[in-house]
């Protein structure tokens, strides 16, 4: 079942279930009060003949004192306590009694298709006996205007039914018509793999303005991934060639020759490792990315920040022989201390690379966390600084190449910082070094005590 039916059955259910409701209740309503209406009539009409009757001291020509208080097209019955009649009067020509409870103001009962209400009063006989009078009197009046009622209130349900209808017609054009629109730009998106977006009415503020931005925001982000993936897939596939051509280049050379020539065996030996170890480099910088830009949980730990940076200092001189000063604080600090050693091996490496005399690594703590790498190498041009976090972006091919370089490190730096929190900022200049700064939050920074 579609919605729009769905809505027009529901809206359309839901008012007739309220109209009917009210309705009815308005129906018993004016049927209970008409009655009670008349009731209260009988009993004033009874008390005025009790008041009556009472003033008599004998039963001579009573008759004409109650047919004075006799109902319209009614009766009045006065019996006993042995509930034998001493008077009947009625003006119609057909016997007429309606039974009375003691306990109720009235008693409403049809007699022949007629509906009559009655009710009893008790009174004192001139002989001094206490008597039971009854009054009975048809409702046909009441039962014509509730006959009428019935008939207006039908006519309104019925009546109500249209405007009913066009106010759901409304609903339907205001709620399904934008989903209608939603799901067929969906389903043209997935038939031509295209990221069409919605119109969206900025005058609105309700949820389906909430929803047509949120789906132009989702399919930006999937325009956008899709063109990074696209672009992903170029740069890898134009990274691993060049790897691949110098391997199958050199194999085919010493399938031809053979390995009689030691000088050719060597250089072709010796360039395979280099690009197979390229290419394995490669491939764990692409798996490091991709996996840093999956959930990964921050795991928080308190650890002292100079101790930390030295460690870090000691690996990278004792793997690469390469002089690190490093100046900081005897603090404690708290942040992701795997994340942060990661960031830092990424960016000492690349100014191990680029720079050939000894690296400065510098922090102190504020409010934040701030550490400095410094180097005296080549520097990096103006030009290129706005894209060296770019995946693949190498300021220099020849020079990255001889160096090992792919451009997927500072991609992966740049996804660390961002779920540290932390911001990172690149000062350059050709021929005078680079130097990296690094801020973070920080959830502590009291002086350590050694």
């Amino acid at each position: 079942m579609k919605l729009n039916t769905k809505i027009n059955i529901v809206s359309i259910s839901l008012t007739m279930v309220i109209l009917i409701s009210s309705f009815s209740g308005i129906y018993f309503l004016y049927e209970h009060f008409a009655i009670t209406t008349e009731a209260e009539h009988l009993q004033t009409r009874a008390l005025e003949l009790t008041t009556a009757i009472s003033a008599l001291e004998q039963t001579e020509g009573i008759d004409m004192v109650f047919r004075a208080y006799i109902p319209t097209d009614g009766a009045i019955i006065v019996q006993d306590a042995n509930d034998k009649t001493l008077i009947r009067l009625q003006t119609t020509a057909e016997k007429i009694d309606v039974a009375t409870q003691k306990n109720e103001l009235y008693t409403v009962k049809s007699v022949g298709n007629i509906p009559y209400i009655a009710i009893s009063t008790p009174m004192i006989w001139p002989d001094e006996q206490i008597v039971e009078a009854k009054f009975i009197q048809p409702l046909p009046t009441i039962t014509e205007n509730l006959n009428r009622l019935f008939i207006i209130l039908l006519l309104m349900t019925l009546l109500a039914l249209v405007p009913i209808f066009l106010a759901s017609q409304l609903l339907v054009r205001l709620i399904v018509k934008p989903v209608t629109k939603l799901t067929t730009t969906m389903e043209r998106n997935i038939q031509q793999s295209s990221f069409e977006q919605l119109a969206v009415n900025q005058r609105s503020k309700d949820e389906i303005m909430q929803m047509t931005s949120t789906y132009n925001t989702l399919m930006a982000q999937l325009e956008d991934l899709h063109d990074k993936q696209q672009q992903f897939i170029g740069n890898a596939s134009h990274e691993l060639k060049t790897p691949l051509t110098v391997i199958e280049s050199y194999a085919k050379l010493l399938k031809r020759r053979g390995t009689e020539n030691v000088e050719v065996t060597d250089e072709a030996l010796h360039a395979i490792i280099q690009e197979s170890a390229n290419m394995k480099h490669l491939i764990e910088q692409m798996l490091t990315l991709a996996k840093s830009a999956e959930t990964t949980k921050i795991t928080v730990s308190n650890f002292e920040l100079s101790s930390f940076l030295h460690a870090i200092a000691t690996n990278v001189q004792t793997a690469y022989h390469r002089e690190i000063h490093v100046k900081a604080p005897n603090v404690d600090v708290m942040t992701d201390e795997s994340m942060l050693k990661q960031l830092l091996f990424i960016f000492i490496d690349n100014a191990r690379k680029y720079s050939d005399g000894f690296i400065e690594l510098q922090a102190f703590v504020d409010e934040y966390l701030h550490i400095e790498i410094r180097d005296n190498g080549i520097g990096i041009p103006k030009q290129d600084l706005p894209h060296i976090f770019n995946r693949f972006y190498r300021v220099n091919k020849d020079r990255n190449r001889k160096t090992g370089g792919v451009g997927i490190g500072l991609s992966i730096a740049q996804e660390l910082a961002l779920r540290l929190h932390a911001t990172i900022n690149v000062k350059s200049e050709l021929g005078q070094g680079t130097i990296i700064q690094i801020t973070l939050p920080l959830h502590g920074g009291n002086p350590h005590e050694s």
